[in-house]
């Protein structure tokens, strides 16, 4: 996996105070995660009828990744010379604007680990290439979601987007992350955010 890891620590060096947490313990976070549910009106062809995860690293600003945008390629194409992904037939997302060659992840696991970011119950969130040849390496590995870049704010900067109308803002859950459909994700937070609003 050292293609894996290279991208990894690529990415590492570009994250804004990227977090690092003490041993056996995952990095903390400023807030729970929630959904950014894009207005129908948002025409920012990043984001366009997305929904996006969003985490809040206690060092650093807000970032997540686009849960409904699949690629159409696997993990194992996209990474062709990785033997520990023969087999594995993940879909890849596009995880959004930023280092759109870095690969993300989200997976579950009963304690937190070290490089990554808790989501909700026992879903983290982490670009750490150790991390995640540890997590390939188990026998039943339980990486849920891989993602090629990510979306992120600088401290201030999504306050403004929310507070000019781009997003509505829906706390996150792990049944939605895991299970819901991305052809219809946006359209099912739309509803639920409308609902909670009027």
């Amino acid at each position: 996996m050292d293609h894996l890891r290279r991208i990894a620590a690529l990415l590492l060096a570009f994250l804004p105070a990227a977090p690092i947490s003490q041993p056996g313990r995952a990095a903390e976070t400023l807030a729970p995660a929630i959904f950014l549910v894009a207005k129908p009106e948002l025409q920012d062809p990043n984001f366009t009828q997305c929904v996006v995860l969003v985490v809040f690293p206690k060092e650093g600003g807000p970032m997540g990744v686009i849960l409904n945008r699949p690629l159409t390629m696997t993990l194992r194409e996209a990474f062709p010379g990785e033997p520990q992904l023969k087999g594995r037939d993940d879909t890849l997302y596009l995880g959004g604007p930023v280092r759109a060659t870095a690969l993300m992840y989200l997976f579950q696991r009963s304690t937190g680990p070290d490089n990554a970011l808790p989501v909700v119950d026992d879903l983290y969130f982490s670009g750490d290439g150790p991390l995640l040849d540890e997590l390939l390496s188990a026998p039943s590995a339980r990486v849920q979601r891989f993602f090629l870049g990510y979306a992120g704010w600088a401290s201030t900067q999504l306050d403004f987007e929310v507070a000019q109308g781009a997003w509505y803002v829906v706390p996150a859950d792990l049944d939605t992350v895991l299970k819901a459909n991305p052809k219809t994700m946006w359209h099912d937070l739309l509803l639920r955010a409308t609902a909670v609003k009027t």
